[in-house]
């Protein structure tokens, strides 16, 4: 007989990752290919027919090479990017990416409000919220004002394999069409984009089994069980093993992703405040827990900064690493003020060097993950544990400012946790595992 595998999906903002694992998830083989964005300027978006079936292939390209009979598949990936479609199951739209500025605020700011939409929906009022995008795509594809549902990415694909139309809720918690505190959708933000009572479909929890995979998808997927792992950022902690009550996760990639999980709900003024600093709450992937994601612009600075001094290798960004090690940040007044479309450099003097100016990036870096880090822990505590995650965390200058930061921590070295992770959840739903609580 052949042997059992799971597939896990990360569907992932630059890459469509995805790994086939035995039953004892031991990476038995990984494919990805490039996310088929066109990008116009500033603007990308996605055909989402396209993005479905570079996905299934991604995925059966993968259990291919590994071999072998697939028992369940799992997918994760970004929230804010989706789909809306009739009722026929046809997209209506292409999807924006999450960081496309394609969104529209004032009706949102005018009808709900900035407080009731922070405590409400968990998140900052801006362009990323899929109901601002939403509002920008119903002025300019005016048959999404009758669109019949809204799926994320993740639930797109798993439809497109057969599986039931599904909202998982730690996904749809990013939207700002859900209300997370309560937990329900938040009918006069579904309204505001001309959505109906089922305008969510059935909401779920990660590893729920949705479907099995239908005869129109490639032979070797076909009669797997299908699930929803949920955001990818929550399935990678999951699978590191910080996901649970007392763990904080930090996540050093291209933003820099920083977990809390907790049970016991926050008051509307707490989760208003934590949104107002880009401190989103989500429902978990596990059941009952609540999750605070805040995102930095951390590895996109760092990397800004490389192209900058002409670093491009992994070797140069470690020796660059290394003189920045050696250097006193308090013999220069250089400072480093950043955001997602940038960064300046003030009071360049002459201890100026390329070990100085990615020392003085680190410092401040460090110093906007300290400060968040701290306002979390006014509403969850003080973390017991911290596990990091990523490529970054290699570089001898960050691991010396997280040390300082944090003292002690561990560092994962899972190298596709989100994809690992969504293995995980494919076998929690096809009876092999059990779900984690700690």
């Amino acid at each position: 007989m052949s042997q059992e595998i799971l597939i896990g999906v990360d569907i992932g903002t630059s890459r469509l990752k995805a790994v086939a694992t035995d039953l004892q998830l031991k990476v038995l083989a990984e494919y990805a290919e490039p996310t088929p964005w066109k990008h116009e300027k500033n603007f990308s978006d996605i055909d989402m027919l396209l993005l479905a079936k570079t996905v299934i292939t991604v995925a059966s390209k993968a259990a291919e090479i590994a071999g072998g009979k697939v028992v369940a598949i799992g997918f994760t990936g970004f929230s804010e990017t989706g789909v809306l479609i009739d009722g026929a199951g046809n997209p209506l739209a292409p999807g924006l990416a999450w960081h496309d500025p394609r969104g529209i605020t004032e009706p949102i700011l005018k009808e709900l409000g900035d407080f009731e939409f922070r405590a409400r929906a968990g998140a900052l009022l801006n362009e990323i919220a899929t109901i601002s995008k939403t509002l920008w795509l119903n002025d300019n594809f005016p048959a999404t004002k009758k669109a019949k549902h809204f799926l994320s990415a993740p639930e797109w694909v798993a439809y497109c394999l057969g599986a039931e139309p599904v909202n998982e809720l730690s996904l749809v918690s990013r939207t700002g069409f859900f209300d997370v505190e309560s937990r329900k959708p938040w009918e006069e933000a579904i309204s505001l984009v001309g959505g109906g009572k089922d305008y969510l479909a059935r909401l779920v929890v990660a590893g729920e089994a949705i479907g099995i995979v239908n005869d129109k998808a490639p032979e070797n997927l076909r009669g797997a069980v299908i699930t929803i792992a949920g955001h990818d950022h929550f399935t990678a902690a999951y699978y590191c093993g910080a996901i649970n009550e007392g763990s904080l996760f930090d996540s050093m990639g291209t933003a820099e992703a920083l977990l809390r999980t907790f049970k016991s709900p926050l008051t509307r003024d707490a989760i208003a405040e934590l949104a107002a600093a880009n401190v989103g709450l989500s429902c978990s992937v596990i059941a009952d827990h609540y999750t605070l994601l805040g995102a930095l612009p951390t590895g996109l600075t760092l990397e800004r900064t490389c192209s900058l001094l002409g670093v491009s290798t992994r070797e140069e960004k470690i020796a660059l690493g290394e003189a920045a090690l050696k250097i006193d940040p308090s013999t220069s007044a250089m400072r480093v003020v950043n955001d997602y479309h940038g960064l300046s450099i003030t009071n360049l003097d002459d201890a100026v060097s390329p070990g100085a100016l990615f020392r003085a990036t680190v410092e401040h870096l460090v110093d906007d993950s300290t400060e968040m880090v701290a306002l979390m822990e006014k509403y969850t505590g003080k973390a017991e544990s911290v596990i990091i995650a990523g490529g970054w965390i290699k570089n001898p200058v960050i691991a010396a400012a997280k040390e300082k930061q944090f003292g002690k921590f561990k560092v994962s070295d899972a190298t596709e946790a989100g994809a690992t992770g969504a293995a995980e959840f494919a076998g929690i739903a096809a009876g092999i595992f059990k779900l984690r609580t700690n």
